[in-house]
């Protein structure tokens, strides 16, 4: 359980820096819009709420984990769900783990791309939305199914 608890504590570093890298981009993005190419209110509002969603949500995920570590309990419930025969087989079924990487690298060149050109906004976004769906879609079948 004390490695389980390691990783737990390693995981909300990593949770922790991804917290603070998310708004250090969006601050540095937002202060220095006047140099970048002018780019729709649309886009800029879309932005700050996906950063400001992701950020909250990140927010409540470290502090899930650090519930989680101080007590035995929750942490045992924990270990036991992400290591389910199950879930880890859906996991693998559905590529989980490049899917999760793809729909991240797509996201951030989304918000990225926003600030320079409208259509590789707009068709990053389509991208992000539709492997979103597929892996969305994947995991009801083999829920289903398995």
């Amino acid at each position: 359980m004390d490695k389980f608890r390691i990783r737990i504590r390693n995981r909300v570093i990593f949770l922790i820096i991804l917290f603070f890298s998310l708004i250090a981009i969006y601050l540095v993005l937002f202060l220095n819009q006047d140099s970048l190419p002018k780019s729709s209110s649309e886009i800029m509002s879309f932005q700050a709420g996906v950063l400001s969603s992701f950020s909250i949500l990140l927010f409540l995920d470290i502090i899930k984990y650090l519930r989680t570590m101080k007590d035995k309990g929750e942490l045992k419930k924990l270990f036991i769900k992400e290591n389910d025969e199950r879930t880890i087989m859906i996991m693998q079924k559905t590529g989980a783990v490049g899917i999760n990487i793809c729909i991240i690298g797509f996201a951030c060149a989304t918000i990225i791309a926003g600030y320079f050109n409208e259509v590789i906004f707009f068709t990053l976004l389509g991208a992000t939305l539709f492997v979103s769906l597929i892996k969305g879609l994947f995991k009801v079948y083999y829920h289903k199914n398995l």
